[in-house]
């Protein structure tokens, strides 16, 4: 399989809250890049689905606030891609 990804991934785990015309739910961030997230949810989303994903960094406590779209679904999760306006 060929890497699409267009910036290096790493491992960052941290609560995710997620919202959308359809609902807000609690997720969990997996990884991260300046492109996009892999969050973990049992809940189901499709390829296209635009999220509005909120959490708090880590070391600094600052909250982060992305818009994002849905690029692929898995059992375990989703990709999303991060819209930079």
């Amino acid at each position: 399989m060929t890497e699409r990804r267009r910036s290096t991934r790493m491992t960052y785990m941290t609560s995710a809250r997620l919202e959308n015309d359809r609902g807000v739910w609690e997720s969990a961030v997996r990884d991260i890049s300046s492109d996009g997230i892999f969050i973990a949810t049992p809940r189901k989303f499709r390829a296209g689905e635009r999220l509005q994903i909120r959490f708090r960094l880590r070391h600094s406590g600052q909250t982060v606030d992305l818009d994002a779209e849905i690029r692929r679904v898995t059992p375990d999760g989703v990709g999303i891609e991060i819209i930079w306006a």
